[in-house]
């Protein structure tokens, strides 16, 4: 169930990963050129894909969606740019990047919850 101490770790995770990219921005922008959203959507969605795997291992509980709130919604929603992605793909030119990085996006998430689950016990 959703409570306002959620929305202050959206808040606070949604800053703290809008941050993180744009900071990657800054050191990766002009070598990675056109590719840098994408990167970062992947590496954004293959991470959203582990955190919950990992959070389906645990007990459903307050701790857990807050984590969820804090993470996933928060710092990986902060981190990832889809929006930035329609945009670019609204180019021609640049549509291919576009499904191929949802594409991509798609398959790291599932190998990251693959991941994030780990190995099943007997």
């Amino acid at each position: 169930m959703f409570s306002w101490s959620h929305l202050g770790l959206v808040a606070l995770g949604g800053a703290l990963g809008t941050a993180v990219r744009i900071a990657l921005t800054l050191a990766f922008g002009e070598v990675l050129g056109p590719a840098l959203v994408p990167t970062v959507n992947v590496v954004g969605s293959f991470a959203l894909g582990f955190v919950v795997g990992r959070l389906a291992r645990v007990p459903v509980g307050p701790r857990t969606q807050a984590a969820q709130m804090f993470l996933g919604t928060g710092v990986l929603g902060g981190f990832t740019t889809y929006s930035a992605l329609v945009l670019e793909a609204s180019d021609p030119a640049l549509l291919p990047w576009g499904i191929g990085s949802v594409v991509a996006g798609v398959l790291a998430a599932l190998l990251g919850l693959r991941l994030g689950r780990g190995r099943r016990r007997a």
